[in-house]
This record gives C-alpha cells, structure tokens and sequence, in this order.
C-alpha cells in the first residue's frame, strides 16, 4: 500500500551542518510490567497491535477507532505504563531529530526505521538535553537505517522525512521489538500523486472495524503539523 518500500538510500557520510530542525523525539527504551504481563516500553507505551492494518484505518478512516495520531508522547516518559497503538506525526519533508535512550544498566538495544535512512550525529552517557548537541558531528555522520543504544546512554540520529507513509520505528531487538518497544510515524503528503504513495488496490482485502461493513471510501487527510 506504499510505494517506499525498496528505495536508493545514502551511503558513506554527509555534512548536515545546515539543518533546520522539523521536530525532536525523545525516546526512552525500558521494561515494564504492564497488567502483571512484563513488557518493553517507548517512553511507557508498550505498543498493542490492532486489528486493523493501520493504512487501512488511516486511508478510510484518519485512523478513527483504531489510533488517536499523537496521543503518543515523543518528548518524555509517561507517568504510568500502558499499552497503546502509538501514532505519531513526522512532517514530510522536514528534519527529525530522534534521540533513543536506552534506560536498561545491563543490555544493549538497538533501534531501526523503516523506510529511511538517518544520520547518526552523536552519543552520549546519562541524559540527554538540548546542550548534547554541541557534542553532535555535523560534518561528516555516517547513514545507516539500524543504530546501537548502549545501556544507561543515549544516541541521536537526524532523519530527513521525504518518504510518505506509515513508517515502522522500532527496537531491532527481537524480544523488545515482540513484547511492545515500537511505534509508528505517518509521514503524510497531501498530494495524491500515485509516483509518491499509490492507494489502495481495487481488490483491497477489509478487516478489522471493517469486517461486515460497506467498503469505504478514502477519508479527507488529517491535519499534519507544519501545514
């Protein structure tokens, strides 16, 4: 249902030193016991998978019924550990900074986005604050789609979002990717050319809150930050 799948990505290493930054997400990779069931959190969200493909909901629905966009918090913690169907906005064709953390003091973790390639720009111990990045290398950061946390520091990467869709983010641990530690980011491109993004497929197969119902017809866009 996306046309980003398989794409050319940057390799070796690139000067992003004239970055504006879109947004920021601060991600706090951890472990939880949620309900008595132990589970891996982002910022104390374990992720519950819905019934309903989330492109299905999004493209008939704006996601009603199966994820509220931006319920997620991308800056800090939840108070309390729960589980949730953790949409986010990242704005097309803007600059994302994510800064993954990873709170486990014995394991490390690893973080993968798909559908793009980042800039991995800086590392650090303990916390991260906006003063973390007069440690970044803008210069010359080398791009990769899979970058290591390493237990008790921090890891930041820069991502530019030029590739509409609803992107996978997540722990490339297999364990923590199983038990909860992902989200998804709508990059969303209100332009319907079919070379950026093709829409569903004439013979598309229905579930979810769509079992027994009428086939829908494409929703209007929901608003996207930046517009």
């Amino acid at each position: 249902m996306s046309a980003g799948a398989a794409r050319p990505n940057p390799q070796g290493t690139f000067n992003v030193t004239n970055v504006t930054l879109s947004q920021t997400f601060i991600l706090h990779g951890s472990r939880e016991v949620i309900n008595g069931v132990p589970s891996c959190v982002v910022n104390n969200v374990s992720y519950l998978t819905p019934s309903t493909p989330l492109k299905l909901a999004d493209y008939y629905r704006n996601g009603s019924g199966v994820y509220q966009l931006d319920a997620f918090p991308v800056q800090s913690p939840n108070d309390i550990a729960s589980y949730g169907v953790s949409v986010v906005t990242g704005v097309h064709k803007g600059w994302l900074e994510i800064v993954f953390k990873n709170d486990l003091s014995d394991e490390m973790d690893s973080w993968h986005l798909d559908g793009f390639g980042f800039y991995v720009v800086g590392f650090g111990e303990g916390e991260w604050t906006p003063e973390s990045r007069s440690t970044y290398n803008l210069y010359d950061p080398v791009v990769r789609s899979t970058v290591q946390v390493y237990p008790g520091r921090w890891t930041a990467v820069y991502v530019f979002l030029d590739n509409p869709g609803m992107w996978n983010l997540r722990s490339q641990n297999l364990i923590h990717w199983y038990m909860g530690q992902e989200l998804y980011v709508r990059v969303h491109d209100p332009d319907p050319d079919p070379a950026k993004e093709r829409p569903p497929p004439p013979n598309v197969l229905f579930c979810g809150v769509f079992d027994d119902a009428p086939a829908p017809v494409a929703s209007a866009p929901a608003p996207q930050a930046g517009w």
